[in-house]
């Protein structure tokens, strides 16, 4: 009979650590998407279900040894980007956020599977770089686009001012062209 009283070992299924390292970065992605206006795609209670989901596996994942410190510290990158994205629509803050995720995540997962130390930081390093880079990019050409459609002094979609139409750039055009 099949012990099934331990965790899976990581040698013999190594994606089930990697999948595993990038879940706290998620659902902390997750979470902070339900601050915003228009009334975010993820209710209130979901979003505090994730941050609490997200600190469970952090913690868990330190305590096994299958996360790295780093990656842990890695995983809190989405507060970072609030200050950015604060006052942004949640049409564009929503895709802005969850795009960093995936970027920070390519670096996380070639961080997990290199071998070479000096690789693994500089990846890392690059990986937080360019986010951030992409992520101020995305925040200054929101700004500018609302700026060109003539909200000043008022966030669109905001009580009180217009909203916005459907019609104005994409948030992909925003985040990668510079």
């Amino acid at each position: 009979m099949e012990n099934l009283s331990h965790a899976p070992s990581t040698k013999q299924q190594p994606w089930l650590k990697t999948l595993a390292n990038l879940l706290p970065l998620w659902l902390f992605s997750l979470a902070i998407t339900v601050e915003g206006f228009p009334r975010p795609p993820i209710p209130a209670w979901l979003g505090l279900v994730f941050f609490i989901l997200a600190i469970v596996a952090g913690v868990g994942l330190l305590i096994m040894r299958w996360m790295p410190p780093m990656l842990t510290l890695i995983s809190l990158f989405p507060f970072l980007l609030l200050p950015a994205f604060d006052e942004i629509s949640t049409t564009y803050k929503t895709p802005f956020i969850l795009t960093c995720a995936l970027l920070l995540s390519a670096g996380m997962i070639v961080y997990q599977h290199s071998r070479s130390a000096l690789f693994r930081w500089v990846i890392l390093l690059v990986s937080i770089g360019v986010t951030l880079i992409f992520a101020w990019n995305a925040a200054e050409n929101f700004w500018q686009m609302a700026g060109d459609l003539g909200y000043f002094e008022c966030f669109p979609d905001y009580t009180g001012c217009p909203a916005l139409t459907g019609q104005e750039t994409p948030w992909w055009q925003l985040f990668f062209f510079f």
